[in-house]
């Protein structure tokens, strides 16, 4: 057995059992099944094997999840920090001897690290959250706890779900749409006329500068409060990363492959189609991916600078934050995370389909 590779573990594991043994609360001790989860972590750690990391990363997640659920009206005593942040540590030491263990795995075996590590993270801050809330007894009207978030996520699914829509599909798509097209199109007109390179480059890349926060309020005087106005912003702040991207890529060829689609007499159409064009896609996506996340931050910071109907994601988050119901804002917050990132893996799985034979998804076998 290699006890030097889990000395960390095997302290984190002695300090969970400690901690088990001194009050967990004002008039309780930890029940006797952490206990036995603390005795089962102490066995794991002794093992320096990947199968008992594994196991000890379970183990040492369960005892954090049973120590900031069991007793509800925990007030933070010795024993109950000590098995909080013990297991949370226990868990990120596991974790971390996957992860070194994961270039000697096969295809299987890296595979399921891979899942583990990107699983078990935002584990490992969801219940330092819950166990922070809990530990020091904040009410939810100060700062909600995961459970208040989850048990209002609930409760009030079919709300967000339509303020989604409203923000997602109204403002966000529509504006994307949009302002990915006439940036696009625009960009090629620019690409071919060098006066116009000259002439609106700096003006748009000087428009494009400009703060949301200024530009929001003029827009809902021009397209009144309702969606459309957010839907504006979403334009603007996409047309302009697109219509850069795309004229640096359609410019920025290759001028070997250029003259040899010259020399053999290709048309400006064919070359435009097999070579301009799969030159400016990896650009195009790099303007798509960043304009995805600018286009969320805008119309969210748009709905709260644009006063309208209380509809979308950032009208709910404004109004429920000035009435104390914060584990609603987390709620709403949680909802627009998700969606956020699924766009952006929807753009990430398109750019992998289209410019695969890009150098930057090459790997080496």
């Amino acid at each position: 057995m290699n006890f030097k590779a889990n000395w960390f573990t095997l302290l984190t594991a002695i300090l969970c059992l400690v901690g088990t043994f001194l009050p967990y609360s004002t008039e309780a001790t930890s029940p006797s099944y952490l206990i036995w989860i603390s005795i089962a972590m102490l066995a794991f750690a002794f093992i320096a094997k990947l199968l008992s990391n594994y196991l000890l990363l379970f183990t040492a997640l369960a005892c954090s999840f049973f120590t900031v659920t069991a007793l509800n009206d925990a007030t933070g005593q010795t024993g109950y920090w000590l098995l909080l942040f013990a297991s949370l540590l226990c868990s990120f030491a596991a974790v971390g001897h996957i992860a070194l263990k994961e270039e000697s795995l096969n295809r299987l075996g890296q595979l399921v690290a891979r899942v583990t590590l990107l699983s078990v993270l935002p584990m490992l801050f969801l219940l330092l959250w819950q166990g922070l809330v809990v530990g020091n007894q904040i009410p939810k009207g100060i700062f909600p706890a995961v459970s208040d978030v989850y048990t209002q996520l609930r409760s009030a699914f079919p709300v967000l779900i339509n303020d989604s829509y409203t923000t997602f599909v109204k403002e966000v798509l529509f504006g994307l749409v949009v302002g990915v097209l006439t940036g696009f199109l625009a960009g090629i007109a620019i690409a071919f006329s060098v006066f116009l390179q000259r002439g609106f480059l700096p003006l748009a890349a000087a428009f494009g500068a400009v703060p949301i926060v200024g530009l929001a309020p003029v827009l809902g005087r021009a397209f009144g409060v309702d969606w459309e106005s957010k839907a504006a912003v979403v334009v603007i702040v996409t047309f302009f990363p697109v219509l850069l991207n795309t004229v640096q890529g359609l410019v920025s060829v290759d001028q070997m492959k250029l003259e040899l689609l010259q020399a053999y007499a290709a048309k400006p159409r064919e070359i435009f189609f097999k070579l301009r064009l799969p030159n400016a896609l990896p650009y195009i996506f790099n303007a798509l991916k960043l304009a995805v996340v600018i286009s969320v931050i805008s119309v969210i910071v748009a709905e709260f600078l644009i006063p309208g109907p209380p509809r979308g994601l950032g009208q709910r988050i404004s109004l429920s934050a000035r009435q104390g119901a914060y584990d609603l804002v987390f709620a709403a917050i949680f909802v627009s995370s998700v969606v956020s990132i699924s766009l952006y893996g929807i753009v990430s799985w398109l750019e992998r389909k289209l410019t695969g034979w890009h150098p930057s998804f090459r790997t080496e076998d």
